[in-house]
């Protein structure tokens, strides 16, 4: 017989649950009912499994827009006088993401067994990075954690916009290219085939342009499988060699290194850089520390080197200045800002308005490259099918002006 799971409200309102097997749903609210049992659900146990495994596998991961929520709720249950354990509770009965549940979960009972709340987020790395940790650890050495916190949850949610905008302006060319990419295999695999009968029976020589579409059609044709299995292979291939130390180092290094993004990589680098540096200096965490920290949570292997070689300047007392010019990541701006913000004590506020100016210089250059690159990509797609238009009609107007002549 199949087990039931059942909620019911016995006389006193109080809610149970149990588990019970029965024929059929219908018995068992009958049989739960002459107990005086008001039934509140039903659900056959295996089909609970499956809806809890559903839900499970549509939340596997904790994005950053779940994590800014995390930290927002956090944050405003601490600043209205609300305890830590109490707070991480409360927020178990609210987090959607099934994954970061289970880690809130762990955090609270760490917690209640004694532990501080730094060393709980430290034991989920793959949530948590240092960043948090480090910025979580100076909130409560300094009592100013829900500062901290909404400090952080700025951070986050100014990563996560910029994020959006790139992403968003690669869509709309992305998409060009892939219908672009489609048409072509369409004109080459179908349409230029036709005429290419037609061609045959014509018994003529054709021109060298047709010559070459007919051409590139037969081998697309014949060897398309081997070109699939030889392009996926390059890319798996390329695939794992950027996530070696050298592969990642070259690909980083090329990023500054092309002639229209590289600018763009350039200031995404620099925004995200002081973005994070400037969170974690206004938040009371040492400079030493702070860079520290930003080496290694840095995605980018250029500017990895650049700030570790900016870290041993300020361990010797000489500053920052002098390493971010001696480097070709940073711009005379961010030099000269730098500079100002060290003298003058507000390093951080300074690396806040550096982020602030290169967000929307990024912006600027997302919109003007999605200007351009949409128009070019038509005009590519337009000279592709018109050269092949062009190349399969020749044959016939040459045919045409034979005949004509005879």
């Amino acid at each position: 017989m199949p087990q039931f799971i059942y909620k019911v409200r016995d006389r006193h309102g109080q809610e149970r649950q149990g588990t019970q097997e029965a024929s059929n749903e219908e018995g068992l609210i009958s049989r739960l009912q002459n107990e005086g049992l008001l039934v509140v659900s039903v659900t056959r146990q295996d089909l609970a499994k499956k809806r809890q495994l559903a839900k499970t596998r549509l939340r596997l991961r904790v994005t950053i827009d779940d994590l800014i929520l995390f930290t927002r709720q956090l944050a405003t249950l601490l600043e209205a006088g609300v305890t830590l354990l109490k707070s991480l509770d409360v927020l178990t009965k609210q987090v959607e993401s099934r994954a970061l549940l289970q880690i809130v979960r762990k955090v609270r009972d760490h917690i209640a067994e004694g532990g501080s709340f730094r060393d709980a987020l430290a034991k989920h790395p793959q949530v948590f990075s240092e960043f948090w940790v480090h910025m979580v650890e100076t909130g409560e050495a300094s009592g100013a954690l829900p500062l901290v916190l909404e400090q952080l949850a700025e951070h986050l949610e100014s990563t996560a916009a910029m994020r959006r905008k790139v992403i968003s302006a690669l869509i709309y060319p992305l998409v060009l290219i892939a219908l672009a990419a489609v048409a072509l295999t369409i004109f080459t695999v179908w349409i230029i085939p036709i005429f290419s009968r037609v061609f045959d029976s014509f018994d003529v020589q054709l021109p060298v342009l047709t010559y070459i579409v007919v051409a590139f059609s037969t081998i697309m044709r014949r060897y398309f499988l081997v070109l699939l299995v030889m392009a996926v292979g390059l890319g798996y291939f390329a695939y794992n060699y950027i996530r070696t130390e050298r592969g990642r180092w070259q690909l980083d290094w090329l990023k500054f290194k092309m002639p229209v993004l590289s600018s763009l990589f350039q200031r995404i680098a620099i925004e995200r850089f002081t973005s994070g540096l400037g969170t974690l200096v206004e938040s009371g965490v040492p400079i030493l520390y702070s860079l520290d920290i930003m080496g290694k949570t840095s995605e980018n292997k250029v500017m990895q080197k650049a700030i570790v070689e900016l870290r041993e300047s300020v361990r010797q007392g000489k500053g920052m200045a002098r390493p971010l010019e001696r480097s070709s990541v940073f711009t005379p701006m961010v030099v000269q800002m730098v500079s100002v913000g060290e003298e003058i004590g507000e390093l951080g506020k300074m690396l806040k308005k550096i982020s602030e100016f290169y967000q929307e210089r990024i912006s600027a250059i997302l919109t003007r490259l999605t200007i351009l690159i949409e128009p070019a990509i038509l005009v590519f797609m337009g000279i592709v099918v018109g050269v092949m238009v062009v190349s399969m009609f020749l044959p016939i107007f040459q045919l045409a002006m034979v005949s004509r002549g005879g």
